[in-house]
């Protein structure tokens, strides 16, 4: 009691102190008056913080979902509100490592192409039915049978088959072995019970979920809002707090379903919703303010250029590693983006376990690439550089593809113009729609193309780099090299992850070395609070809500 006494004096001094100043935030940030942030101030910070309590409701943004069964929902809502509902087996970390959740522990083998996972002893479903193996099956052959119109279908797609071994053992066999199997084990787990006799498809109970998670269906008001109420027999709910509370802390959470997702920005400033998870050019307006917490997260949108490898000129490596030598790309993040992106060589997050640098492999060094140019034969007349190619001079000169439609991407081209122009090479920029995009790199009618890609939950870089997916996958620049395949195919099989980041780190190398792809960097995302929301915020793109358990509004009273 003496201890709340003395932090409600505190209080009152330090609002006594910081009473005769005040500060015009706008000010500072420069006069944004089509920006009015005034809102957002609304006496959070008067509110005396003692600590974790069990109470409030937590408001959120949704748009209308077509169904609340999260393996078959096309919402994107929906299906990032699923964890406070139900729990899968594995949940990914901000570094990209598996974690345990209804599976304890999962073993490879037949040389990892069968994985077999063990379920938790004491998990009850939300009608205080005990989960089993079974119930996994049937969410996996949910999945299976609906195909494209699951969410999750790509987990399943090399899988051969799967089966509970008995109540509490579920296994998966792949086509071939995948040391990333366990990641693909993220798929939320829906009751086999619940579903007997009824078309999944079609059925009513879609719309009243029953999961294992911290919080339990209330009600859905079809246009209007979901209803969630915290599950006090959560099988994780213990506490460390000394004052011994269970978890989750917030009693209710409060889905307010709105009519379009451009209304989440307007539904966060008029207060009706507590946390909204916002990309770039949503999340940037309020970077900096003390009136909010906001928390970025390195995003899974990877930008980057593609050489075309049959093209006369960019066949040389030499070529492609100048370009990627007189390109800065810190520059470009910090002068066209600053703080929006992180530069990275390769479509993996940077700072996840196996990518866990941020040393970049080509800093810029213009007087290199000269060099590299000059070595390989590259002379310089009237002002332009030549080379003798299949009896022919050819100007150094490329043509780089934009869609029109990508203002961000077509400023970054100019600059990249600008830079590549100090080595001596030549750069057109040629905006297309996005179609002719597409139709050119289909055709392989192109020199360089800026795009992008958004990168799977598993760290597996094959779409890009595979000569398997050449003229299937992404690797538009037709990019082949042997030794990098048997990498790839090494880092699949292996299970020991110090093993698979040294083969990793190996095959970095021999990629940075032939410069098919000149990666620039990834976009951050970013999940901003409402300030009476405390507790401690870690978003990633694998778990938005992160830590969400442990959230909680202050009692005021």
């Amino acid at each position: 009691m003496k201890k709340r006494i003395l932090l409600v004096l505190l209080f009152i001094l330090i609002n006594v102190i910081i009473s005769g100043c005040s500060v015009d935030l706008n000010s500072l940030l420069g006069d944004n008056t089509h920006n009015d942030y005034s809102f957002l101030n609304n006496n959070a910070d008067d509110i005396l913080d003692t600590g974790p309590v069990k109470s409030g409701v937590l408001n959120l943004f949704s748009t209308a979902p077509d169904t609340l069964n999260p393996i078959l929902t096309a919402n994107a809502f929906v299906k990032d509100y699923s964890c406070f509902i139900y729990e899968s087996l594995v949940k990914l970390n901000d570094k990209q490592k598996p974690m345990p959740v209804l599976a304890q522990k999962w073993e490879p083998s037949e040389g990892g192409k069968v994985w077999t996972f063990y379920l938790r002893d004491n998990v009850y479903w939300h009608d205080n039915i005990r989960l089993t193996a079974e119930d996994v099956e049937f969410t996996a052959s949910t999945i299976v049978n609906a195909g494209s119109n699951s969410p999750y279908s790509t987990s399943f797609k090399n899988v051969v088959s799967f089966s509970a071994v008995d109540s509490k053992t579920f296994k998966v066999e792949m086509d071939s072995p995948n040391s990333f199997t366990p990641e693909l084990m993220t798929f939320p787990i829906i009751p086999k019970h619940y579903y007997l006799g009824e078309d999944i498809m079609g059925t009513e109970k879609n719309n009243r979920p029953i999961g294992t998670g911290p919080y339990k269906f209330v009600e859905y008001k079809e246009n209007e809002s979901i209803k969630l109420e915290s599950n006090e027999n959560w099988w994780n709910n213990t506490d460390t707090d000394e004052e011994g509370l269970t978890l989750p802390y917030i009693q209710e959470i409060n889905i307010k379903i709105f009519g379009k997702d451009s209304s989440v920005i307007n539904a966060f400033q008029s207060k009706e919703v507590d946390v909204i998870i916002a990309d770039t050019k949503n999340w940037i307006g309020y970077s900096g303010r003390s009136d909010i917490t906001l928390k970025k997260y390195v995003s899974n949108k990877f930008e980057f250029i593609a050489f075309n490898l049959s093209n006369k000129i960019l066949k040389e490596k030499e070529v492609r590693r100048a370009i990627a030598y007189a390109v800065d790309r810190s520059k470009l993040v910090n002068d066209i983006m600053p703080g929006e992106a992180v530069v990275s060589d390769l479509p993996v997050i940077p700072d996840t376990w196996l990518y866990d640098t941020n040393i970049i492999s080509y800093e810029r060094d213009i007087e290199k690439a000269k060099q590299i140019l000059e070595d390989s034969g590259w002379e310089e007349k009237k002002g332009v550089l030549y080379k003798r190619i299949n009896g022919v001079n050819t100007p150094l000169t490329l043509e780089l593809l934009v869609n029109t439609d990508n203002e961000r991407r077509l400023e970054v081209a100019e600059e990249i113009k600008d830079q590549l122009k100090e080595a001596g090479i030549i750069l057109n920029i040629k905006e297309v729609t996005w179609e002719d995009e597409l139709n050119k790199i289909k055709s392989g009618k192109f020199d360089m193309v800026f795009i992008g890609c958004t990168v799977p939950s598993i760290p597996d870089i094959s779409f890009l780099y595979s000569s398997a997916e050449i003229g299937t996958g992404i690797n538009i620049a037709g990019y082949e090299n042997e030794t990098v395949d048997n990498y790839l195919s090494r880092i699949l099989k292996e299970s020991d992850s110090s093993m698979k980041k040294a083969y990793f780190i190996n095959m970095k190398e021999v990629i940075n070395e032939d410069m098919p792809y000149l990666g620039l960097y990834f976009f951050y995302d970013a999940a901003i609070y409402n300030r009476r929301i405390r507790g401690k915020f870690s978003p990633c793109i694998w778990d938005k809500y992160e830590n969400f358990t442990n959230w909680y509004i202050p009692d005021v009273e």
